[in-house]
C-alpha cells in the first residue's frame, strides 16, 4: 500500500497509511489502571538469588505510580517511582490496544536504560504481561481499588519471584 499525504484530514505534514483507529471498549478496559497508587512489597531478584530459597534476600519495595490517558484516550501512560532497598527504580509504561491484532501491549522504559515490549492480556480482573525472561500479573480487587502485582523472571531455566507488591488507590 502506498503512503500518501492527506490534505483532507489533519495537518498537511500528517502521513496517513491506514484508516483512523476507533476507540472502543477494549480501550475502556485499560481505565482500571487510572489514578494515583501507593504500593509496598518486596523485591527478590538479584545475582545471588537461588532456586533453593528464592525469597531469602528480599528487600523492601515502596512506590507510587500514576496512570493517565494520553491525549485522545487511546494510550494509557503510567509513571512509577520506586525505592527498592533505598535505591531508585523508575519505570514509564505506555499501554494500548492494537486494533489490527486485537491485542493489548505494554512498552516500558526504566531509569537503568532498559526498554521492554510486552504482550498484555486480560482475563476478568487479571492483567498479564508475558515477556521472554519476565512475566507479571496484576490482579484488581472487585472494587478496583487494590492491585496485587507479582513479577517473576527466568533464571537458569526456572521462573523465580522477582518482586511482589500490593498497590492501593490513593484516597481509598
Amino acid at each position: 500500500t502506498a503512503i500518501s499525504k492527506s490534505s483532507s484530514t489533519g495537518p498537511p505534514c500528517m502521513v496517513k497509511s491506514v484508516s483512523q483507529p476507533v476507540r472502543g471498549s477494549a480501550h475502556d478496559a485499560l481505565s482500571v489502571f487510572l489514578g494515583e497508587w501507593r504500593a509496598e512489597g518486596m523485591s527478590f531478584g538479584g545475582t545471588d538469588q537461588s532456586g533453593i530459597d528464592p525469597k531469602a534476600n528480599g528487600v523492601l519495595w515502596v512506590s507510587t505510580h500514576t496512570a493517565r490517558w494520553h491525549t485522545g484516550d487511546f494510550f494509557l501512560i503510567q509513571d512509577e517511582r520506586a525505592q527498592i532497598g533505598g535505591k531508585p527504580f523508575d519505570t514509564l509504561s505506555i499501554m494500548g490496544f492494537e486494533p489490527g491484532t486485537d491485542a493489548y501491549f505494554a512498552r516500558t522504559f526504566e531509569n537503568h536504560g532498559f526498554y521492554r515490549h510486552y504482550p498484555l492480556s486480560v482475563d476478568d480482573r487479571t492483567w498479564l504481561l508475558q515477556g521472554e525472561t519476565e512475566r507479571a500479573s496484576t490482579v484488581f480487587d472487585a472494587d478496583g481499588d487494590t492491585q496485587t502485582i507479582t513479577w517473576e523472571w527466568l533464571r537458569d531455566g526456572k521462573w523465580l519471584p522477582l518482586c511482589n507488591r500490593v498497590a492501593t488507590r490513593a484516597g481509598s
